[in-house]
């Protein structure tokens, strides 16, 4: 979207949010965000309605990653817009006039739409991977990400969740069969691996003594493709934990495959999905 369509979209909020509304109904059509049923019933004169199945009551954002920020349609588009602008949280913060923990918040909920858009997001939520708002966080906080691989092919990038590699598979190719491996920070990355063109992880597992280094020069997956793009961007933060790993890693995989396009319209339409059960 240009910058003069975007700027008639949010000049006002009922067009903000009619915009919105487009990519929540397909045709306008509502259902029961819970049971799909089409049968519904207006709710007290106002924008709510009760399902007449199931008797769940909800409004057009109900059990939507967009509702588990207060945005109205017009925030939540320019935060969308900064957002695909890679513009720092703390700027966001200002431009938005809303707190820096909101705006951080409002980072988060984007990155977990776009992870469930992921065809690897069941995997993920199994490995413990909270989906977002309105589902209950996963018991405790583990000390390591999932391990992903990466996959170069013709300028698209997948990252690849691998469930049967864990952090001490990763270590035990590297002592025992001389899988080289780099870091930044606490991200670990490989050479290429079988079909893959690294493998990435970040946990304390990967660190289990000061004698383990991850120090390896010059891998493959460095110079050009996916990982000598994202390797950029992470270095730009200040540290990534395992838990917000994932979101980073599809977050980017997205930005990467979407580089000869605009970022705003599928991440408009990641933010209007349902949030997973998981």
């Amino acid at each position: 979207m240009d910058i003069l369509a975007f700027n008639d979209v949010v000049s006002s909020e009922t067009r903000a949010r009619r915009y919105i509304l487009g990519f929540c109904w397909k045709n306008h059509q509502r259902f029961c965000p819970k049971c799909r049923e089409r049968k519904l019933y207006p709710v007290d004169g106002g924008d709510r309605r009760r399902c007449a199945r199931c008797g769940y009551t909800f409004h057009d954002f109900s059990r939507r990653f967009l509702n588990g920020c207060a945005f109205d349609a017009r925030r939540w588009l320019w935060f969308l817009k900064l957002f695909e602008l890679g513009v720092a949280p703390a700027d966001m913060a200002a431009q938005l006039g809303v707190t820096y923990a909101t705006a951080l918040k409002a980072q988060d909920i984007a990155r977990r739409a776009v992870l469930a858009q992921a065809l690897d997001a069941p995997a993920l939520y199994r490995a413990g991977i909270w989906p977002g708002p309105g589902v209950p966080r996963p018991q405790g906080n583990g000390a390591d990400s999932p391990v992903f691989g990466i996959i170069d092919l013709n300028g698209m990038a997948v990252c690849d969740v691998l469930p049967e590699v864990t952090p001490n598979t990763l270590l035990s190719f590297k002592f025992n069969f001389g899988l080289r491996t780099a870091a930044l920070g606490r991200v670990v990355y490989t050479a290429p691996y079988r079909q893959y063109r690294a493998l990435v992880c970040c946990g304390e597992s990967l660190w289990p003594s000061r004698l383990v280094r991850h120090d390896d020069r010059k891998l493959a997956a460095e110079v050009t493709g996916f990982w000598s793009f994202a390797r950029q961007r992470l270095a730009r933060l200040r540290g990534v934990t395992p838990a917000q790993f994932p979101l980073h890693l599809k977050e980017l995989e997205l930005r990467y495959n979407q580089r000869e396009n605009e970022l705003f319209e599928p991440v408009v339409r990641a933010v209007c999905g349902f949030v997973p059960d998981g």
